[in-house]
Order: C-alpha cells, then sequence, then structure tokens
C-alpha cells in the first residue's frame, strides 16, 4: 500500500480512485483490511469517506429517472438513520466533507454531472430542500443557510477561518470550529452577485447564477475552490501554493494573478480570460483527451468545447469586453439577439418569450449599463435590433418590429 495514504484527509480518501474502486467493487480489499488494522488512528476517516462514497454511488442513467427532492431525502434519510444509532459526531463530520460535492441548486431543476475530483469520479447537484430558488445564500460547513438579503452581497472570511463578515456590519462566528477539511459555499441565483474576500486574501466576484465552494481556510499544497458559472478572481499570490479553480471539464491553476472563468452551458463550452499573470489549464473529466497543460498569458480566451474535448487559444482578445460585468455593464459585438436575452435572463432573472418571426440570430452590437432597469434595458436593445417587446412580471414578450 502506497505510504502516501498514511497523510491522507477525508476529502483525500474520497477523491482517491482506488480507495473509491475498493468501497464500489471491493478492488484491493485485502490491501484495504490491512491498512485500516495497520493504522488504527485513520480507521475513523476511513469509515467516514466509505460512508460519503456509498452515499453518492449513483449513476447518470439512474439519476434521470430520481426526482431531485427524493435524493436529496435519502440523504436526509442517511442522517436520520446514524443520528438515531448515537453516532452524531460521525455525521456531522459525513456532512461537511459531503459538502465539497454537494452543490445546492440554484436555478433551474435539471440534474447535471459534475467532474470535481482530480480522480475523474462524477457527483450529482443535490436540490436545497430549504428557501426558495431565487435566494442568494452562504452555506456554512456544518450546513446551516443564511440568506443573502442584498442584490450584490460582499462576503469576507477572516485569515483564520472561524469568522465571516456580511454586507456593512453583520459578523458570524465557526464557534471555534477548526476543520481544515470544512467547506462553504456561497450559492447566487439569477438576478443577484458576490463579492467574496476568501480567507487567503483573493478576492473573488461571483456572477448571477453562479456557486463557489471552497475551504473555511486553505491547509495543504494547494488552495481549491470549486465553481459552477461564472466568477472573476484576484488571486492572492503564494509561490508555496497554487490556488486551483476546479469546474466540471477544467482545472485552472495559478499562483497570483487575475482572471475570469466562465462556463457557458447553452452552447457547452468553458471560457478562461487572463487579465495579468499565467494560467495553466488541465482538462479533468473523464473523456480526458487533453494530455498536457495549456498555459496562458495575459490578453489570451481559451474555450474549451466540452461536446468535442477540443481547446482553442486566442490571443490580443479585449480583456475589458469579458469582464465588464464585475462594473454592471454588459457590451455585446457582433453577439446573436439570442445571446444577448440569455445575459439578460441571467442578470434581471426573467425569461424571454419570443415569436417565431423574431430574428434571434441578428447580429447586434452596444452596452448596456445593468444597474438600469430592465425596461431602459430592453429599451436600448430595442433601438439595436428590429424588435418590440412587453414585460410581463417575470417574462419579457418579443414580437419583431412591424415596418
Amino acid at each position: 500500500m502506497d505510504k502516501k495514504y498514511k497523510k491522507y484527509s477525508v476529502a483525500d480518501f474520497t477523491q482517491d480512485i482506488h480507495f473509491i474502486n475498493w468501497v464500489n467493487k471491493g478492488a484491493g480489499q485485502k490491501e484495504w483490511e490491512n491498512f485500516v488494522r495497520e493504522n488504527p488512528g485513520l480507521k475513523k476517516d476511513i469509515y467516514t469517506a466509505r460512508d460519503i462514497v456509498i452515499a453518492f454511488r449513483y449513476r447518470a442513467n439512474d439519476l434521470q429517472q430520481v426526482d431531485e427532492y427524493e435524493l436529496y431525502q435519502k440523504i436526509e434519510s442517511y442522517y436520520t438513520l446514524h443520528h438515531r444509532s448515537k453516532r452524531p459526531v460521525s455525521v456531522r463530520k459525513f456532512i461537511q466533507y459531503a459538502a465539497v460535492f454537494v452543490v445546492i441548486l440554484a436555478i433551474g431543476a435539471t440534474l447535471s454531472i459534475f467532474y470535481f475530483s482530480e480522480n475523474n469520479e462524477n457527483y450529482t447537484e443535490i436540490a436545497s430542500s430549504t428557501s426558495t430558488s431565487d435566494e442568494a445564500k452562504l452555506i456554512l460547513p456544518g450546513g446551516e443557510e443564511i440568506l443573502l438579503k442584498e442584490k450584490q452581497s460582499d462576503l469576507q472570511f477572516n485569515a483564520a477561518g472561524n469568522q465571516i463578515k456580511i454586507d456593512r456590519d453583520s459578523i458570524i462566528s465557526y464557534n471555534g470550529k477548526k476543520d481544515p477539511n470544512a467547506m462553504a459555499q456561497v450559492v447566487v441565483p439569477y438576478g443577484k452577485r458576490s463579492n467574496i474576500l476568501l480567507s487567503d486574501g483573493t478576492k473573488v466576484w461571483l456572477n448571477a447564477g453562479s456557486k463557489i465552494i471552497f475551504p473555511q481556510k486553505f491547509t495543504g499544497k494547494n488552495r481549491k475552490v470549486f465553481l459552477k458559472g461564472e466568477a472573476y478572481f484576484d488571486v492572492f499570490k503564494n509561490n508555496k501554493s497554487a490556488f486551483i479553480v476546479s469546474t466540471d471539464n477544467m482545472n485552472v491553476t495559478v499562483h497570483g494573478t487575475e482572471f475570469n472563468v466562465r462556463e457557458n452551458e447553452p452552447d457547452h463550452e468553458l471560457e478562461v480570460v487572463l487579465v495579468n499573470g499565467a494560467v495553466c489549464l488541465k482538462e479533468n473529466s473523464k473523456m480526458s483527451l487533453l494530455n498536457k497543460e495549456i498555459r496562458l498569458i495575459p490578453n489570451q480566451k481559451a474555450v474549451f468545447n466540452k461536446v468535442n474535448n477540443k481547446i482553442s487559444v486566442e490571443s490580443n482578445v479585449d480583456v475589458a469586453y469579458y469582464i465588464s460585468w464585475r462594473e454592471g455593464l454588459l457590451e455585446f459585438k457582433r453577439e446573436s439577439i439570442l445571446t444577448v436575452f440569455r445575459r439578460l435572463s441571467q442578470f434581471y432573472n426573467v425569461r424571454f418569450v419570443t415569436e417565431g418571426s423574431v430574428e434571434l440570430n441578428r447580429k447586434i452590437s452596444g452596452k448596456l449599463d445593468l444597474k438600469d432597469s430592465l425596461e431602459d434595458v430592453m429599451k436600448v436593445v430595442a433601438d439595436a435590433a428590429p424588435i418590440t417587446f412587453r414585460i410581463d412580471g417575470e417574462k419579457v414578450f418579443v414580437n419583431s418590429k412591424i415596418n
């Protein structure tokens, strides 16, 4: 048995392919039994990690037939069963470590597969059983949810990782929790955003319809966070500890730099734009065909196509065009009307309903101030495109303009 396992944490075990194969398939049964027997100090962590792997032992085909709430109920049943059997400590740790993999859905009702770990194990987003989907929230390591009321919330985690300042004056303490593996989550739905200062000094701008999972305090050789959606990172420089942004299909590794990461779900693409410094991209999905790292220099954009597993790099891009959303601006240069509607849907949390004659592929250009009302923004769009519109609650009805 490899000596590295003696230094493993619960999170390390749950992301190790050999450990997972042992739990799921019984591979290396004798070796693992001997390892547990020879390392009694790790027994508790090993069994906690085993419980996590078992609890998330679902396949994509199975999940397509399972309701999100039903899946959540199964996890709740797991908690209840162990709580009644007088194992509250292990269950609490189960919830903390499972936060590495469980992402609370803020938008939509479909299940999609996450490729979080470097060992290519897939995990599934789980719907929250509390609060509505239009509420931004901070989810603490123990599972407690704190609603973020502001349209753009500000969160600051202190260096010790045991205290959070929310907006101007609300301060939350972790009550002395020092679990290095405990993970927190920030989930923002369409129509809201969040600015986050992580415990290492890294600044994160989280865009609407996005979520991020991160340790309350970074330990070890890497500083790893998990992202779904779009975020801008200003990474605090630390040459001894790489900062890794892990998405469904790609790991973005840096030591100190500024860059934007965006998942374009409709087009099945992942986009990384580098502002300064340097980043390395490496695929981490099961269909890994990108054998080497791709290194970007400032003003370069990398686009990874999730369908054909190909990556393209473009140089001398207009960086401001891709990061203007941080300042509440939306620029579009010869973008389709459909693309503009998708982005506005994200920022204003509305749905667009168009009649068949609307030329959704028509290219338009312009700049929108997202601090304006939706109606004012749509008036600008209507000046650039041959459309008329009507706003009715959370829907925007769009028709072709009659000459």
